[in-house]
C-alpha cells in the first residue's frame, strides 16, 4: 500500500456511461515506454487484493511493472445477459483509449483476468474485441456441456432462462451463438491461462480443449476448490501463475526458478502458435 497506492480514476465510455476503477500505475516506468496494462473487471471494494475472488495480486503487478486496474461494473444496469457482458467490453475500450492517449499505458500489451462475471466479462471481450492481448479466466461462462449438466433441475433451467435469455441449445440456438464462447472460438485471438476449480472446469471443456488443441490456452484445475478458491496453498499458486503469465506475454520475461520450467515450456510452444496466428493476419475481427 505504501509503494503501489490505489488512485481512483472515473472515464465515460462511447455511450456516455461513467465507470470507476482503482488504478494501481506500474513502478519504475516512464512515459517514453509505458508500461502493459491488466484489467480485472467485476467489484473493486474494500481492501483490494486481487479484485472479486482474489486471484490477481493487482498491487504486485504493478510492482513488477505492470500497470493494474481494477474496474467496477456498473450495478444493476441491463436485464439482458448480452448487455451486461458488453458493459466490460466498453469500459476496457475507453480506458484503454484514454490511459494510452495520457502516455501511461502501452495499448498494444493489454491483459485482462477475472472470475465469475468477471470471467464471463474477459471472454466477451476476446469475441468482440481485440483490445486484449491475453488473459486469465478463473470461473465459467455459458455452454452447452454447462446446461446438459444441470438441465434435470426445473429451477435451473428457470433461472438460467432469466438471467441468461437461453433455454436448451436446440430452443435457442440464435442466442446460443451469439453469447457462448463455444460457439465463436474463431474469434478468440487473444492467449487464455485457465486457473479452474474442480466444481466447475467441466463447463469449459467446450470452449478450452479446442483453445489448448491449438496451443492457445493453458489450463489447471484445482482439487477440492469451489467457486472462490479458499485453500491456501491454492491461493499462492494462483497468484503466482497469473503474475509470471501476464510478465511473460506482456513483457517477455521469464522467471528462472527451475521448478517453473514446465510452465514456460508450455508457453513458449505457445507463442510460436501465437506468433504465427498474428503474422498471417488471423486476428482481424470480423
Amino acid at each position: 500500500a505504501a509503494t503501489v497506492p490505489a488512485k481512483l480514476i472515473r472515464w465515460k465510455d462511447a455511450q456516455g456511461r461513467e465507470f470507476t476503477g482503482q488504478f494501481f500505475e506500474a513502478r519504475g516506468t516512464s512515459t517514453n515506454h509505458p508500461p502493459p496494462l491488466f484489467v480485472n473487471f467485476y467489484s473493486c471494494h474494500g481492501f483490494l487484493r486481487g479484485g472479486e475472488g482474489d486471484e490477481q495480486p493487482l498491487a504486485t503487478l504493478a510492482e513488477d511493472g505492470i500497470s493494474a486496474l481494477c474496474i467496477n461494473a456498473i450495478p444493476g444496469a441491463h436485464l439482458d445477459a448480452a448487455a451486461n457482458s458488453d458493459q466490460g467490453r466498453a469500459a476496457v475500450e475507453s480506458v484503454v483509449k484514454r490511459l494510452s492517449a495520457e502516455g501511461r499505458i502501452d495499448r498494444t500489451r493489454v491483459g485482462m483476468g477475472g472470475l465469475s462475471y468477471g470471467s464471463e466479462v474477459t471472454l466477451w471481450t476476446l469475441t468482440h474485441s481485440d483490445v486484449v492481448r491475453t488473459a486469465s479466466v478463473s470461473g465459467t461462462s455459458s455452454t452447452p456441456t454447462y446446461y446438459l449438466f444441470n438441465s434435470l433441475r426445473a429451477s435451473f433451467r428457470s433461472t438460467f432462462r432469466e438471467m441468461y435469455q437461453l433455454g436448451a441449445p436446440n430452443e435457442t440456438p440464435e442466442q446460443w451463438k451469439e453469447r457462448s464462447p463455444a460457439y465463436q472460438l474463431d474469434r478468440i485471438k487473444a492467449t487464455i491461462l485457465f486457473q479452474l476449480p474442480e466444481k466447475e472446469y467441466r463447463d469449459t471443456l467446450d470452449y478450452a480443449i479446442p483453445l489448448m488443441r491449438r496451443h492457445q490456452a493453458d489450463m489447471y484445475v484445482f482439487p477440492y476448490e469451489t467457486h472462490i478458491k479458499y485453500l491456501l496453498r491454492h491461493k499462492l499458486a494462483v497468484y503466482e501463475r497469473n503474475v509470471d503469465w501476464f510478465r511473460f506475454w506482456l513483457q517477455g520475461y521469464e522467471d528462472t526458478s527451475p521448478e517453473k520450467a514446465s510452465q514456460y515450456r508450455i508457453w513458449r510452444e505457445m507463442k510460436k502458435a501465437d506468433t504465427r496466428r498474428f503474422d498471417t493476419g488471423d486476428n482481424d475481427k470480423s
